[in-house]
């Protein structure tokens, strides 16, 4: 309780400060919906990922070039390959309220409630030696690959080899208070009186579904990196709302996607930046099919090339996928692994006829089938409007450029999920997140002969092996590498039919100078300065 009232008295005195900070730059922004909760374990949404950012700290950070650079941690050892890694505190560190100092109890703590086997958490990872097995039940905590050797050094020894970008995670690698958050329970993280963090500004206000204040906060170790007095979140403002308060003065920087509210603002006078990907959307595909009849078909390379060939991809993001980039392989735009590659192109955005009757030729010829043995493929996708015209789009082009029959199959979220991780369909309609430093943990790792689960449905060797030699990299240079020739077999075989990269363009008042985005697309404004 006097933690809680220390943290309140804090609160107004920042509060009571911001008319001081008049002369900085001040930030509004909005996004459509609430945070719902800060809590790391749990967070999920952009909005709590962009409040997350500048108010929770990890060992590590990025800076405005690109670089991970010492966040809480002041120095940190790795071994020769990449396995453990030991980091040491700077000195002096606390928590917003200015007195709660941070030590490395407090990282230890994170990583054990994350990964608490009576208590699931959402964002669980199993990195770490140990990780699964204590998640499953199977063995002690203190088996688990992480290590408190003092109070200001810690270390952790992982499955895999691991890179700086790891570190930059405030659910595995930011301190948490065990006895703040053990008092607030579930309600820990869901108001700014319950959540209790370390970065560059703190929680002022949270009027639950209105908006959110955040403000320097004045126990960080780096008091001149928060530019900005006051940054203010206003909530569940769709698309157009944003435009309008754009328009009307009352924001100041925004992410915005569709083609309309780019060319609405860019003629207003505001600045239109560049883009970022977050997330990539296509059609699953289950290399099995959902039965015999059709894993047949498409568990033949030459079978699912014919169908990627088929689509217009551009087609598509001028009709039904407004707001999304025709994509042309699987790593996005601003992902590490397209960085370290991007020259690579694995099809043409738009359809290439010939080519795909040439495939699903030698797909026949191999198959000793005919095109009149070819079943109906299922398309699966959520029940919403939006999915089911773009599956249309999807059925158009395979019925007219292949002579291909399909059948459009919309169902509840729950079904949709369980029919997935059963493996009860042909394509999928879905997205996945662009992820740092690639995509094998959360995305390609399913496609494993190994994986255990029949989501993918896929048996094949040669894409087992390019995987292991990704995720086993010592270096971060070799893992860009290896994951180059794991992103090319993938594309060349139509693992999946990757068809959009979302654009997200930051747009601007003019004047506006100093945000930057960081990998994931998240957007940094601490910066921030008006001319």
């Amino acid at each position: 309780m006097k933690k809680l009232l220390a943290l309140l008295l804090t609160l107004a005195l920042c509060l009571s400060a911001v008319s001081a900070f008049a002369e900085g730059a001040t930030v509004n922004i909005a996004y459509g919906y609430d945070p719902n909760t800060l809590d790391y374990a749990k967070s999920n949404l952009d909005v709590a990922n962009f409040i997350l950012a500048h108010t929770a700290e990890a060992l590590l950070k990025q800076d405005a070039s690109g670089a991970y650079v010492p966040g809480i941690a002041e120095t940190y050892e790795k071994s020769d390959d990449g396995r453990v890694w030991t980091f040491t505190l700077r000195d002096g560190l606390t928590y917003q309220d200015g007195e709660t100092p941070i030590t490395t109890e407090d990282l230890y703590y994170a990583v054990k409630r994350l990964l608490d086997p009576n208590d699931p958490q959402d964002n669980a990872t199993f990195g770490l030696v140990n990780a699964e097995s204590y998640y499953n039940g199977e063995c002690a905590f203190e088996e688990v690959g992480v290590k408190v050797i003092d109070e200001k050094t810690i270390e952790y020894t992982f499955v895999n080899p691991t890179y700086e970008s790891n570190f930059t995670s405030s659910s595995l690698f930011a301190p948490l208070e065990e006895a703040f958050v053990e008092a607030a329970g579930a309600t820990f993280g869901t108001s700014a009186e319950t959540y209790l963090a370390d970065g560059p500004y703190m929680v002022a206000e949270w009027v639950p579904d209105s908006s959110v204040t955040l403000v320097p906060n004045p126990a960080y170790y780096d008091p001149d990196f928060a530019k900005v007095g006051e940054i203010n979140v206003t909530l569940n403002a769709g698309g157009d709302v944003q435009v309008d308060m754009m328009l009307a003065g009352e924001l100041n920087i925004g992410g915005f996607s569709n083609p309309l509210y780019l060319q609405t603002l860019q003629d207003a006078g505001f600045v239109v930046g560049d883009s970022h990907s977050s997330t990539y959307q296509g059609l699953n595909l289950r290399g099995g099919g959902r039965n015999e009849e059709t894993g047949r078909f498409l568990s033949n390379a030459h079978f699912r090339r014919a169908l990627s060939f088929a689509i217009d991809r551009e087609a598509m993001a001028h009709s039904t996928m407004t707001g999304y980039t025709p994509a042309y392989r699987l790593s996005a735009p601003g992902e590490p692994a397209y960085k370290a590659n991007p020259d690579y192109k694995a099809w043409d955005t738009t359809a290439n006829i010939d080519l795909a009757k040439e495939e699903l030729q030698k797909a026949l010829d191999e198959l000793g089938a005919t095109a009149d043995e070819i079943p109906v493929l299922e398309l699966m996708c959520f029940e919403s409007q939006g999915a089911i015209d773009n599956l249309a789009a999807v059925q158009d082009q395979l019925r007219v450029n292949l002579g291909l029959e399909t059948e459009i199959a919309p169902k509840t979220i729950q079904v949709m999920i369980s029919d997935a991780m059963s493996g009860n369909y042909d394509l999928w309609w879905g997205g996945n997140a662009a992820s740092v430093p690639d995509a094998c943990e959360s995305y390609l790792d399913g496609y494993q002969s190994t994986s255990g689960a029949p989501l993918r449905g896929y048996a094949d060797p040669e894409f087992d092996a390019l995987f292991t030699a990704a995720v086993t990299s010592p270096t971060l240079e070799e893992r860009l590498s290896n994951y180059g020739k794991l992103e090319e077999y993938f594309c060349d075989n139509a693992m999946s039919l990757i068809l959009g990269w979302d654009a997200t363009y930051t747009v601007t008042a003019p004047g506006l100078t100093g945000y930057y985005l960081i990998d994931g697309g998240y957007l940094i404004v601490a910066q921030v300065e008006a001319e």
